[in-house]
C-alpha cells in the first residue's frame, strides 16, 4: 500500500489546486493506492466534484468562509503565520500519525505551502515534492519563500518554531540550515507547464533553473463526477451567439479596483457596434459579483446590464473555454494553459504579480495579444478582440503549443519524479 497526500495551497486559489486534481488522477493511474488532499474548509469544494478524499485541517484557525472574510491581522496580508505553531504542537498529527489506517508515505506541497511542507517533512520524517503552479523566476526558490516567512516573524518566534520542529538535539538550528531541504540541491520541484512556453536560454541566459526543478506535463484535463454540470451551463448562452469569456482569476481580491475597471470596460465593449452577435460570460469573483449585480440592477425590474452579458462569481473554465471564441484574462498560468489546450485566442490584460511576465510570454509564443491595463477603454478592448480573433498566425501558434502540451501530457514526467521520492510498491 502506498499513500500520497497533496496540499496545494493554504487558501482557496483554484489556479493552484486544479492542476493537482489532474496530478492526483495520474498518480492513481500509476499505481499509488491512495491519493488524498488536505486543506482548510473553504478548499474542500474545489476537490469534492472529482471524488478524491479530503481531510479538513486547521478549521479552528481558518473556519468556513475565511476566504471571503480576512479575519487576521495585518489586514490584507495574504499569508498568515497563525497556523505554524499549531503545526509544531501537533495540529496535523491526525493526518500524519493517524490512530487508524495507513499514514501518508509522502507529501506533495505547493510552492506557497513550501514552509509548511518542510515542517511536515521534518516533524514526521516524510519525503516531499514541491509543485509550483506558476512560472517563477529561477532565483525565487521555495527555500527563499520559506526563509522570507520565517524572517517576517519576530526572531524568537521563528527560533521557537524551528526548535519545536527539529527537537532538543538540534535546537538552535539556523534558518538557512532549516530551509536547506528546499534549496538548490534539495527536494524535487515540478512545474506543470512545458518549458517551451517559458523564458529560456539563449534568449534569456539567466533563466536557468536548479537541477532538481523540472518542467512537466501541463496538468489541464480533469473530469468531475456526475452530476456536476459546468458552471455556467452552456445552454444559458442564447442560440446563434458566439461566446467571449473574461476572468481575473481566483486572486481577484488582490487587485480588486483594477479588476473592477476591467470588467466594467468589458461590459461597455459589448455595447459597441457589431458586438450584438456575441455573448460575454464574466467570472468576477464573489465580492465583485455582488457589487456588480447591484450596480447593474441584475434581478430588478429595470436592469442596466446588457442582454449579451452574464455575470458569475466563478465558472468551470474548461467547459466555458471549450466553446469560446476568445478569452480575455488577467494572465494566470492555469487560464492560459486551458486556453491553449482548447486553441482559443487570448487577450491578456495583466493586473499584477506574475501576470506581467505572462503577458510577455503570450507575445513571444504568439498565442494571443497583450495590453497594458492603464487607460484601456472599451474601444481598446474591442480592437484587441478583433486582432486576436482575426489572426491566422495566432491560431497556428495555438495549435503548435497545444501539440507540445499533448506530448508532455501523454508522457507524464511528473509521475516518475514523484516515484523517485515517495515510496512506491
Amino acid at each position: 500500500m502506498s499513500r500520497v497526500i497533496i496540499w496545494p495551497d493554504i487558501y482557496k486559489e483554484q489556479g493552484h489546486w486544479l492542476p493537482c486534481i489532474n496530478l492526483a488522477k495520474s498518480l492513481k493511474d500509476a499505481g499509488y493506492a491512495t491519493v488524498d488532499f488536505m486543506g482548510i474548509p473553504d478548499t474542500q469544494s474545489i476537490v469534492q466534484p472529482y471524488g478524491f478524499s479530503f481531510t479538513t485541517i486547521l478549521s479552528n484557525i481558518y473556519p468556513a468562509g475565511y476566504s471571503l472574510e480576512n479575519k487576521l491581522e495585518p489586514v490584507d496580508q495574504r499569508w498568515k503565520p497563525a497556523h505554524l505553531m499549531p503545526i509544531v504542537r501537533g495540529a496535523l498529527d491526525n493526518v500524519f500519525r493517524p490512530a487508524s489506517g495507513p499514514a501518508p508515505d509522502g507529501i506533495i506541497g505547493g510552492y506557497f505551502t513550501s514552509l509548511e511542507t518542510l515542517m511536515i517533512s521534518r516533524k514526521y520524517n516524510k519525503p516531499f515534492v514541491i509543485i509550483t503552479t506558476f512560472l517563477r523566476h529561477p532565483e525565487d526558490l521555495p527555500s527563499l519563500l520559506a526563509k522570507t516567512k520565517l524572517l517576517y516573524m519576530p526572531k524568537a518566534v521563528a527560533q521557537a518554531l524551528i526548535d519545536g520542529i527539529v527537537g532538543p538535539a538540534k535546537a538552535g538550528m539556523s534558518i538557512d540550515e532549516f530551509v536547506s531541504p528546499l534549496d538548490a540541491a534539495g527536494a524535487p520541484e515540478i512545474i506543470p507547464c512545458s518549458k517551451e512556453f517559458d523564458f529560456q536560454p539563449p534568449d534569456d541566459p539567466d533563466w536557468v533553473h536548479r537541477p532538481t526543478t523540472s518542467y512537466v506535463e501541463p496538468m489541464i484535463v480533469r473530469t468531475p463526477l456526475p452530476p456536476s454540470p459546468p458552471i455556467p451551463d452552456p445552454t444559458v448562452i442564447p442560440a446563434n451567439f458566439r461566446l467571449i469569456y473574461a476572468t481575473s482569476g481566483s486572486q481577484v481580491q488582490d487587485y480588486e479596483f483594477r479588476a473592477r475597471i476591467f470588467f466594467k470596460n468589458m461590459i461597455s465593449m459589448m455595447q459597441t457596434a457589431g458586438m450584438d452577435t456575441y455573448y460575454l460570460v464574466l467570472a468576477v469573483g464573489s465580492k465583485l459579483f455582488t457589487q456588480l449585480n447591484l450596480e447593474y440592477g441584475v434581478g430588478t425590474a429595470n436592469p442596466t446590464l446588457p442582454k449579451n452579458v452574464a455575470l458569475f462569481d466563478w465558472v468551470s473554465q474548461l467547459d466555458i473555454v471549450r466553446i469560446a471564441d476568445c478569452v480575455f484574462m488577467h494572465g494566470g498560468l492555469a487560464t492560459i494553459k486551458e486556453s491553449i489546450w482548447e486553441q482559443v485566442p487570448i487577450v491578456i490584460v495583466p493586473l499584477g504579480k506574475d501576470q506581467m511576465d505572462n503577458a510577455l510570454r503570450i507575445k513571444r509564443t504568439g498565442v494571443g495579444v497583450a495590453a497594458e491595463v492603464a487607460d484601456l477603454s472599451p474601444a481598446d478592448l474591442r480592437q484587441l478582440f478583433t486582432q486576436a480573433t482575426g489572426s491566422t498566425w495566432i491560431r497556428q501558434n495555438l495549435a503548435s503549443m497545444k501539440a507540445i502540451f499533448q506530448t508532455a501530457e501523454t508522457a507524464k514526467p511528473s509521475v516518475n519524479i514523484i516515484k523517485s521520492v515517495i515510496p512506491f510498491p
